[in-house]
């Protein structure tokens, strides 16, 4: 055999293994999923929140999701077996209902956690607060006077500028 092809040989068995090696390294024998302990809180309560099956050393952003609010907690990192868990404490505002854990890497995977409001909460749902009325701002006389000046000074700095570059300009052509 040439040196050519023994060479293209060998990096083609490079190349298989460098692509093969994430697969082997990930412990498939289970699988990937999350879990929440307990599976029904307080709001303010802390849960344990549990990865197995995943990718080896890898991050994964967490968030709780419920209607009209997401809550992101800090990143959890898997170890060598591809596990990870974290201690969160749920936001003690959160009113009753059915929430789901995200854990998103090179996939989401999801686990449901029921909450009950705090005492002095309110147990309904969160309302939508964008479709709250928008007051308009009302604006002093001195504020709009520094806003007109502001904006004057702007302008003629603008005009200066083009004045100038103008300038520049013929004094550089032939």
């Amino acid at each position: 055999m040439s040196s050519r092809l023994l060479r293209a040989a060998a990096a083609s068995v490079a190349l298989f293994f460098a692509l093969t090696l994430p697969v082997l390294g990930h412990s498939g024998g289970e699988a990937s999923g999350i879990s929440v302990e307990p599976a029904q809180v307080t709001a303010g309560a802390t849960v344990i929140l549990a990865g197995n099956g995943l990718e080896p050393d890898s991050d994964r952003l967490i968030n709780l999701v419920g209607p009209d609010v997401v809550v992101p907690f800090p990143t959890a990192t898997t170890d060598t077996d591809g596990m990870f868990n974290v201690t969160l404490m749920i936001p003690a505002h959160l009113p009753s209902g059915t929430y789901t854990f995200q854990a998103i890497g090179d996939e989401t995977l999801t686990t449901d956690l029921t909450v009950t409001a705090a005492a002095g909460q309110a147990a309904s749902e969160p309302k939508n607060e964008a479709a709250a009325a928008v007051t308009a701002r009302s604006r002093s006389g001195l504020e709009l006077g520094i806003i007109a000046v502001l904006l004057v000074v702007a302008i003629g700095l603008g005009l200066v500028l083009v004045a100038r570059a103008e300038r520049v300009g013929r004094t550089l052509q032939p």
